[in-house]
C-alpha cells in the first residue's frame, strides 16, 4: 500500500505550542505509512532547518504582509501539485490562505486556530464549522471550539505532546548571573496576553526579599518595549535579562530554578509541558489549559491570572525549599511521561488521518 501523503500548512514554525506540535507529528508519523511534506508561510526558522535535517521536506513560502501575492501563489500550486490525502492546518491564519486558495480536499483537519490574543471573527468561525474535522489539543480547547459550532461529531480530542530529555544537557551560561545565583524562567513570545509585564511586577517583589535571583525572559514579540521599560521604570532591569528567540530551550531550562507561565488569558502549555519534562517545577495562572497539565502543589502551583502577590509568594515557597523543589520537578517529569507522551499525539493523529473519527 502506497503511503498517505500529508501536508501540514502552519503560518509559521516560531517558538509556539503549535508549532511545538507540529514538528513532533511531522518528525515521527511513520515514514512507512505516512509522507509527510510542511508550508510555512512565512520564514525560515531554526525549527523549519531542524525539520529539514531529519528528512522532512519543508517549503518556506516567505508571506510577509496580510496579504502576499507570489507566496499565495506559491501555496496554490503546492496544493494542486500535491493533491495531498491529508491537509492539516495550523492556525487561522493558514486556513484563511488554504481556503482562498480554492482547496477543498475531502480531508481537510484544523488545529490551534483558536487564539487567546483576540477574539474569533466571523469568517474564521465559519470555515472552523465547514472543515473536514477539528483536532483539538486539550479538552479545554475542545470545549471553546464546541462553542463556536464546531460540531461534536468533528472534534477528536488529544493531550499535547512533550518529549522528555534523554542524556546530560548542560546548563546555559548567562551573562550577567553568576553561577551561584537564581533562575526564574519564562518562555514564549512577549504579547501582552502572556502577562510577563505583571510577571516583573511579581518579580519586584521577590527582589525585595532576595538578592540573588534573576527573571530571564526567553522569546521575542510585540510587547517587548513595554515589559523592557516597565523593569526599567521599577529599577529591575538590572536583574531582568531579555534574551529573544532561542532557538534552543533544553539548556536554559536547566539553567532555571522555577518556571513561571503567568498567562492573562490563556497560552503557555508549551512552556509548562517543556519545564516539566525538564524536571523543573511551575508556577502557572489558574487557567483551564493550564490547569490541564499542572497539578496544584504536586508539579508546581496554580495561581490566580495577575495575582501579583500570589505568584511571588509561591515563588517564595519554592525558592526556600530546594527539596520540595526538586520533588516537584521529578513529579513533572512523570507526569509528562504518563499523559503527554509523544506516540499518543502521534497515534491518535494517525488515526484520524486514515479516516478514523473519535
Amino acid at each position: 500500500m502506497q503511503p498517505r501523503s500529508v501536508l501540514f500548512v502552519t503560518a509559521s514554525l516560531e517558538y509556539s505550542g503549535a508549532s511545538r506540535q507540529l514538528c513532533l507529528l511531522a518528525a515521527n508519523l511513520p515514514r512507512e505509512t505516512f509522507r509527510v511534506r510542511v508550508a510555512v508561510l512565512g520564514r525560515e526558522t531554526p525549527w523549519a532547518a531542524s525539520l529539514h535535517r531529519q528528512g522532512i521536506e519543508v517549503e518556506v513560502l516567505g508571506w510577509r504582509r496580510p496579504f502576499d501575492v507570489l507566496p499565495f501563489l506559491a501555496l496554490r500550486r503546492l496544493l494542486r501539485s500535491m493533491r495531498p490525502d491529508v491537509l492539516h492546518i495550523w492556525g487561522a491564519t493558514a486556513l484563511r490562505a488554504v481556503m482562498l486558495t480554492g482547496s477543498r480536499p475531502t480531508n481537510l483537519l484544523v488545529s490551534a486556530a483558536l487564539s487567546f490574543a483576540q477574539r474569533s471573527s466571523w469568517v474564521d468561525r465559519q470555515l472552523l464549522v465547514r472543515a473536514g474535522g477539528v483536532i483539538a489539543l486539550g479538552t479545554a480547547e475542545a470545549e471553546r471550539y464546541r462553542r463556536l459550532g464546531v460540531a461534536q461529531t468533528a472534534l477528536t480530542i488529544v493531550a499535547p505532546a512533550m518529549p522528555v530529555p534523554r542524556g546530560t544537557i548542560k546548563p546555559v551560561e548567562l551573562p550577567g548571573v553568576t553561577a551561584k545565583e537564581r533562575v526564574l524562567l519564562g518562555l514564549g513570545p512577549i504579547e501582552p496576553h502572556k502577562g510577563f509585564r505583571e510577571a516583573v511586577w511579581a518579580f519586584d517583589i521577590v527582589r525585595h526579599l532576595y538578592n540573588d535571583v534573576h527573571l530571564i525572559l526567553a522569546g521575542d514579540g510585540s510587547d517587548r518595549p513595554r515589559v523592557e521599560q516597565f523593569a526599567q521604570q521599577i529599577g529591575v532591569r538590572g536583574h531582568v535579562h531579555f534574551l529573544g528567540v532561542c532557538a534552543e530551550t533544553a539548556p536554559l531550562l536547566q539553567r532555571a530554578d522555577i518556571v513561571w507561565v503567568p498567562s492573562l488569558r490563556g497560552g503557555g502549555v508549551c512552556a509548562a509541558l517543556e519545564a516539566m519534562a525538564a524536571g523543573r517545577p511551575v508556577i502557572a495562572s489558574r487557567l483551564p489549559d493550564l490547569a490541564e497539565i499542572v497539578v496544584d502543589g504536586e508539579t508546581g502551583f496554580l495561581v490566580e491570572p495577575n495575582d501579583k502577590a500570589a505568584l511571588a509568594r509561591q515563588t517564595r515557597l519554592l525558592l526556600d525549599d530546594p527539596q520540595q523543589r526538586h520533588r516537584m520537578g521529578e513529579s513533572g517529569r512523570q507526569r509528562v511521561r504518563e499523559h503527554f507522551a509523544v506516540n499518543r499525539l502521534v497515534e491518535t493523529c494517525a488515526r484520524r488521518y486514515a479516516g478514523e473519527k473519535s
